[in-house]
């Protein structure tokens, strides 16, 4: 599968069908023919991002549609199915992208929290340290004279 989109805005002009098995792959100058939309535009203001096969499932699964491609990461940016008590909500990354983000910041909190855990042992052993050398600082209250 192929995204076709405009170099100054990002928004997809064309998208090509994925094949499965032994397929021929177009050239840009073929598609550039075979698809309407693409003949009409100067081939320099239109780049291409090619996609693996399988590459986005789960957005397509539920219904997201890629509608522009991010021009800093060159990654699609999908637009959620609206549904009818709801307002459109701006395009996003895929799925798969944001659940990689979301499983790198729990493994950096992860990270964070046994860090955190240490000090916190660190402290209490500190604590209890600073008691016993208090304690043996005070008068024995059982040798009361």
């Amino acid at each position: 599968m192929k995204v076709y989109y405009d170099v100054n805005s990002g928004n997809v002009i064309v998208i090509t069908p994925e094949y499965a098995g032994p397929v021929v792959e177009t050239t840009k100058e073929q598609d550039f023919k075979l698809y309407k939309a693409l003949e009409e535009l100067v081939p320099e203001s239109v780049d291409m991002i090619q996609l693996g096969y399988g590459q986005y499932n789960l957005d397509r699964f539920e219904g997201r549609e890629i509608v522009r491609i991010d021009l800093e990461t060159l990654e699609p940016l999908f637009k959620n199915p609206v549904k009818e008590d709801e307002e459109p909500k701006p395009p996003t990354f895929s799925l798969e992208s944001q659940i990689n983000d979301l499983k790198e910041k729990l493994a950096e909190s992860d990270a964070r929290n046994e860090k955190l855990a240490e000090e916190n042992t660190l402290n209490q052993l500190a604590l209890m340290e600073l008691h016993a050398m208090l304690l043996s600082t005070l008068p024995d209250a059982g040798n009361a004279e």
